[in-house]
């Protein structure tokens, strides 16, 4: 049996195309994986791109979600941003035009520097 490839939309392949800086990496982070989601009906996204950072001893991540409109990723931000992770991981997100730009750090601080990376990679890739 033949897999599909996934045809998600240009803006994702944009950004999933474009190297992750070493400016753009949380302190102490030397890998990365950059992973494509399929389109979520029950999220209203279009596709996703997860962005995830390896040490040793821990991985934290970024995700683009795209949507339909401004709106829909507000919505989608304000939903990520509910999400409790207790004291095992903290969840920062925002929405920047269609995008939906959700983080998990391990510590408050961790969490709000990674999402202003996030910001930051997603403005430099032009998606």
């Amino acid at each position: 049996m033949l897999a599909q490839a996934q045809v998600l939309p240009p803006p994702l392949h944009k950004l999933a195309a474009t190297p992750v800086l070493a400016s753009e990496m949380p302190p102490g982070f030397t890998r990365t994986k950059i992973v494509l989601l399929a389109p979520n009906a029950r999220l209203h996204t279009l596709g996703a791109v997860r962005i995830d950072f390896f040490t040793s001893h821990a991985n934290i991540s970024a995700s683009y979600a795209l949507t339909k409109t401004n709106a829909a990723a507000v919505r989608l931000a304000h939903t990520e941003a509910s999400i409790s992770g207790g004291s095992l991981f903290h969840v920062r997100a925002l929405a920047v035009g269609r995008f939906a730009i959700a983080v998990t750090g391990r510590t408050v601080a961790e969490a709000s520097n990674l999402l202003r990376l996030a910001v930051a990679h997603l403005r430099r890739s032009g998606a």
